[in-house]
């Protein structure tokens, strides 16, 4: 049967729809065999992550420069120029503290506390060869305690105890005044109040050799 015997108008192929289209196909994005199942896919990274630093512009580098040569510039005026010697500071005189001696005291001697608030002092002493002979005083603010001495030697730090080892007990208004003597050798030494025991000292002054 030659082309002309087939029917032209019932052929599927005679004509086109005019909306036809072909089927266009998107690629999709495969899934990451390390991630696991069911995890949503990391995006791909926007256009302003790939795109390179900028650089700083060049008048940034000149703004910049010009700052340090306007630094230089008042730097070098100041060290040139030198500061006015009147504008110098004079020192603050600083205060300075001392202890009058009162009449009732000679001047060495110094507060005590944790046996009765209290004074101890020295009120004279004097060395014969190796033997210190000392007057002391001691008064307490209220109360009645019991007190004794120790001496020791500055350089050697070795302890001796008076020729009277007794202590002594002092009250309230009725301040005790005696003289203790210490077999000792003759230099610098520390005279030591302390409590009944001996074992807490209270305070100390000085004692110059002879």
């Amino acid at each position: 049967m030659s082309n002309s015997q087939w029917p032209q108008n019932n052929s599927p192929w005679a004509s086109q729809d005019p909306n036809w289209r072909p089927t266009e196909f998107q690629d999709a994005q495969g899934r990451d065999p390390r991630a696991p199942f069911g995890q949503q896919p990391t995006p791909p990274p926007s256009y302003q992550d790939l795109e390179p630093p900028k650089r700083p512009s060049s008048s940034l580098w000149i703004v910049l420069g010009a700052v340090a040569i306007v630094a230089a510039i008042i730097g070098g005026m100041l060290l040139l120029g030198g500061g006015d010697p009147e504008a110098t500071a004079s020192p603050t005189p600083t205060a300075q503290s001392s202890v009058a001696p009162s009449p009732e005291r000679t001047g060495n001697w110094i507060p005590f506390e944790g046996n009765g608030n209290g004074t101890f002092e020295i009120v004279s002493y004097s060395w014969s060869g190796d033997v210190l002979t000392a007057k002391i005083r001691v008064d307490v603010q209220d109360g009645e305690y019991g007190f004794s001495l120790f001496a020791f030697a500055n350089g050697t730090r070795a302890s001796y105890d008076p020729d009277d080892p007794s202590g002594f007990t002092v009250r309230s208004g009725s301040p005790y005044e005696g003289e203790v003597s210490f077999h000792m050798p003759n230099a610098d030494s520390t005279i030591v109040l302390a409590t009944p025991s001996g074992r807490t000292a209270l305070n100390a002054l000085p004692i110059k050799a002879g």
